[in-house]
């Protein structure tokens, strides 16, 4: 298949997905690169138990084809209620155990912190759709091996410092509840594990690409105040 595109379903900073009917979608990478490896990631993520979207093919221009994912964002279901923010929480907490029960494969490439745990390293609500059976969880493009600490403590600080990619409202309301939100999530850590590898995630996530420049001032400012 040349992953011919279909209707422009969502954009995102790394990737664009288009709707190709029939239930599928297509994602590609916006600088062009090949997705072989993270169809792969995904699919031994889906194999060992994590609600993943079910992966088709690669195409020939290196896209994926995936199940189509019919739900609301984590974010959005949030942003309607407010007040559900431990639920909230609890419901990230949980996705992340589902991941980590996942022996890395031999595809993924290591997070520099050693360890043989399968992670993520991107999840955040606005990575989780709520389809009628459940979260599923998308965007497997940062995934690499680790431990499980080095995932939590990347979702602490995406949830403190990343800039909400949103329509204006939704930004605005974010910013009410977010704090409460924050810390009902850092409340169901092992502070003292997550919080040694702070540092060490804090200076990857600023390396990375696609964190804009404010999202690294306010990456820096919190590390101070929260690891000391």
């Amino acid at each position: 298949m040349t992953g011919q595109a279909g209707r422009l379903l969502a954009r995102g900073r790394d990737a664009d997905i288009y709707d190709l009917g029939g239930g599928l979608v297509l994602r590609r990478a916006r600088d062009g690169r090949s997705l072989a490896t993270e169809a792969a990631l995904m699919a031994a993520a889906r194999a060992g138990g994590a609600p993943v979207p079910a992966v088709h093919e690669v195409t020939d221009d290196g896209g994926i084809v995936l199940d189509k994912v019919v739900g609301p964002t984590l974010q959005a279901e949030l942003v309607r209620r407010p007040w559900r923010t431990s639920a909230v929480a609890g419901l990230v907490h949980d996705l992340h155990e589902a991941v980590h029960r996942v022996p890395a494969p031999a595809e993924v490439a290591p997070s520099g912190i050693p360890g043989d745990t399968l992670l993520h390293l991107d999840l955040h609500p606005m990575n989780v759709l709520m389809s009628p059976d459940g979260p599923v969880l998308i965007d497997w493009a940062n995934a690499r091996s680790g431990p499980p600490e080095a995932d939590l403590a990347n979702t602490w600080i995406i949830l403190a410092t990343s800039t909400v990619d949103a329509p204006w409202w939704m930004r605005a309301t974010v910013a009410t509840f977010r704090k409460r939100f924050v810390a009902d999530y850092a409340a169901g850590l092992d502070q003292a594990a997550v919080t040694a590898v702070l540092p060490e995630m804090a200076a990857r996530r600023a390396r990375d690409r696609n964190v804009r420049d404010d999202e690294r001032r306010r990456l820096e400012v919190w590390l101070r105040q929260t690891a000391g």
